[in-house]
């Protein structure tokens, strides 16, 4: 059993490393995405042999076919913006509230998302689950986590 028994507004040390993976994906976004090889700069804050994503569908998807998500998610145009609320680091785990937002054409997604990271001993990301609530999870998101899936 975890117990918080202290609070920082300092980010500890796998806080820092969520920080740098969600900065490594808002520059592979700005930068364009064409295919699953252009998320190489996220590769190097997660542990890609180990790694799981289980997402909002309850699909579960290795680093392979998350790229490929993730490359079908951003393509058509999308562009994503998001605020965190809240940041809870506890033991092997930095759990992120989190409201996302998703433009792609005249669609408008919001959603409230709770990510929980789970990491190595060497502080790389090897699990990511996805909850959310959402009136609208977008045709094209779910879409995208089907085609990952159908592929994996």
């Amino acid at each position: 059993m975890m117990q918080e028994t202290t609070a920082s507004k300092d980010a500890g040390p796998l806080t820092q490393v969520v920080n740098a993976f969600v900065a490594a994906q808002a520059r592979v976004l700005a930068a364009g995405v064409s295919s699953p090889g252009d998320w190489a700069p996220v590769s190097a804050f997660v542990a890609v042999d180990e790694f799981r994503r289980v997402g909002a569908y309850l699909e579960e998807l290795d680093w392979p076919a998350y790229t490929r998500f993730l490359t079908g998610w951003s393509s058509g145009g999308t562009r994503f913006e998001m605020t965190q609320f809240h940041v809870t680091e506890a033991g092997d785990a930095v759990f992120q509230e989190i409201e996302e937002r998703h433009y792609r054409g005249d669609s408008f997604i919001r959603k409230n998302v709770i990510a929980v990271y789970r990491f190595t001993p060497e502080r790389k990301i090897r699990h990511l689950d996805i909850y959310e609530q959402a009136k609208d999870s977008g045709q094209w998101i779910i879409e995208a986590a089907h085609s990952a899936t159908a592929t994996a």
